[in-house]
């Protein structure tokens, strides 16, 4: 473990990226300057000692003074924040989703129904995030204005001391990570099974019946046939969100997790196209309805349903095979 590295990192890493790559080479000349040309890990950690805890620190290297929160537990504000919102932001838009297509009737167009909910979801996330902000800074004062923080680092309740810094994952940026890609994974995997279990009442031929909403005429998928293969579906929904999960943890894109997202990939992969291949997945209707619609015989109307399947079955195969492969080179990033 370098120390000096992991005290720069541990510095910058709380500061805007703009001045991360000055502020870390002018931190590596201030502490070799502090040290004998051959010097040892007992002096590192003397020196690293003396310029003291990096949240402080990092803390004095920002433009702009906290006042409302003060740097003895800014650090520790702004780490609270960065796991608490994007939380928040999943579960509001969880429950909006879930509770709109449970409550999702068919009588507004979908087309409608989308637009309002883009709406509200944003207006649920701002009232969610004014409250989160609210009192979590409302805590955050009381900490510090009743002297509860004391003269402890970020972590309020140890003491920093160099030591600390054998503890620190130094990750590099192309590695890493973010928990917005996390969260959004899971809201993508609410999304599309609460979409599949209820394809029948969201996926349909929509027409005009006034001149100005669109109302479903009749849904795409066979719904009984979908339900069928729950087995798969549910084991691959649980799958996904323990990836998530672990992705939270690991923070970086190593060996075993890009082989464990690889093998959820081909089974989903797997999955999609046994599911696509079924002859009995579009509703019979549809055919029939579109010879009519478009004036066009029944074998073309087929044939092109069978491209479009198809189409897409290829468009998300060479997705996965890109996205594994960036994975990939991410996880080899030295």
């Amino acid at each position: 473990m370098n120390l000096i590295e992991a005290y720069a990192y541990e510095v910058t890493r709380r500061l805007p990226e703009k001045s991360r790559d000055d502020i870390a080479l002018e931190l590596h000349t201030i502490i070799e300057d502090m040290l004998p040309d051959d010097y040892t890990e007992k002096e590192v950690m003397e020196a690293l000692s003396k310029l003291g805890d990096p949240a402080q620190l990092a803390a004095s290297y920002r433009d702009t003074p906290k006042f409302l929160i003060g740097p003895k537990v800014y650090d520790a504000y702004m780490r609270t924040m960065k796991i608490i919102v994007p939380w928040v932001i999943f579960i509001t838009i969880l429950v909006y989703v879930v509770e709109s297509i449970v409550l999702f009737s068919g009588e507004q167009s979908i087309l409608s129904v989308m637009i309002k909910g883009l709406g509200m979801i944003i207006a649920n996330i701002i009232q969610a995030l004014i409250h989160t902000f609210f009192w979590v800074t409302l805590v955050f004062i009381a900490i510090e204005r009743f002297g509860l923080a004391g003269n402890i680092d970020s972590k309020l309740g140890t003491i920093w001391t160099p030591e600390d810094l054998k503890q620190v994952n130094l990750i590099p940026k192309k590695k890493i990570i973010s928990k917005g890609e996390v969260v959004f994974g899971f809201i993508w995997t609410a999304i599309w099974v609460g979409f599949y279990f209820n394809a029948d009442r969201l996926a349909g031929i929509y027409r005009s019946t006034d001149g100005h909403d669109l109302q479903m005429i009749m849904p795409i998928f066979d719904q009984t046939v979908l339900l069928s293969y729950w087995p798969i579906i549910l084991p691959f929904a649980l799958l996904e969100i323990g990836l998530g999960i672990y992705k939270w943890k690991t923070k970086q894109w190593t060996m075993k997790l890009v082989t464990i997202n690889a093998v959820i990939k081909v089974f989903s992969v797997v999955a999609f196209i046994v599911i696509a291949s079924n002859p009995n997945l579009i509703n019979e209707a549809v055919a029939p309805y579109m010879v009519t619609l478009l004036e066009i015989s029944l074998s073309s109307v087929n044939n092109f349903m069978n491209w479009a399947v198809w189409t897409i079955v290829i468009t998300i195969i060479v997705t996965v095979v890109i996205e594994v492969y960036e994975t990939y080179r991410k996880a080899k990033v030295i």
